[in-house]
């Protein structure tokens, strides 16, 4: 009995360690981390841009603090609007109060670059997936453009304003577009406060929870020099990613 009572604890300790420690469980739309020393940045509802240093803290507090013009921590329907119209005039560059298709390729170009479909924030940003795109889904699997950096998954904020798709955005498309969006961001509220508005997609792959990128390897089956296939898989199982030259 003497002896059992001590070899039972040890074989406990033996099994418990003989167990593989669990995997750690991601959100299913968590996204891969963002790369060391990343700026954050930040793309206001109706498509302006902020931009932060790495390690600083993300941008939207900024954009705020300036549409907050009654300075009581909030934003109102009236300062939203007026905070889009601000943004209107810098983009109106003739001062016609509208946005012709060569105003709106200079935001694309000048202003805001990153909103680019393909930028390189898509290999951070978005949420690794298994998953076929259901008929009449987008096959991209989450947020598009400047939908990386905003709260509304918006592609383009600045040509989708254009209400009549006539290529030229008015200043009342621009007024109506504004207030369309802080009704979808409030929900019903009167204001909005940081508070209660989401982390952005790349916000959330700058401060977590976010998975680790699949380390990349080389395959040892090709000749081409600085080309090699990843075959290793993330926590989740995903297929393998094809690196190219650095």
């Amino acid at each position: 009995m003497i002896v059992v009572r001590y070899i039972a604890p040890f074989l406990l300790c033996a099994v418990a360690a003989a167990v593989p420690a669990a995997k750690p469980r991601f959100p299913s739309d968590a996204p891969y981390c963002a790369p060391p020393k990343t700026r954050p940045l930040f793309i206001a509802p109706m498509g302006e841009p902020f931009r932060g240093e790495a390690g600083q803290p993300y941008p939207s507090a900024r954009w705020l603090a300036g549409a907050d013009t009654d300075h009581d921590g909030s934003v109102s329907r009236a300062e939203f609007i007026a905070d889009a119209l601000r943004f209107f005039r810098t983009l109106d560059t003739d001062h016609d109060g509208r946005l012709p298709p060569e105003e709106v390729i200079a935001y694309e170009n000048k202003v805001a670059p990153e909103i680019a479909l393909y930028g390189h924030a898509r290999d951070y940003a978005e949420a690794p997936s298994r998953d076929r795109p259901r008929s009449g889904e987008s096959g991209y699997g989450g947020a598009m453009g400047a939908g990386r950096y905003a709260w509304l998954n918006i592609p383009e904020p600045v040509a989708s304003a254009d209400a009549d798709v006539d290529r030229v955005v008015t200043l009342e498309e621009f007024r109506s577009a504004a207030a369309r969006r802080f009704d979808t961001l409030a929900q019903g509220a009167d204001r909005l406060t940081l508070a209660t508005l989401p982390r952005t997609p790349v916000q959330i792959a700058l401060e977590g929870p976010c998975r680790p990128r699949p380390k990349p390897k080389r395959n040892p089956d090709t000749h081409e020099r600085g080309v090699g296939i990843d075959r290793e898989r993330d926590e989740d199982g995903d297929e393998p990613r094809r690196e190219g030259p650095q």
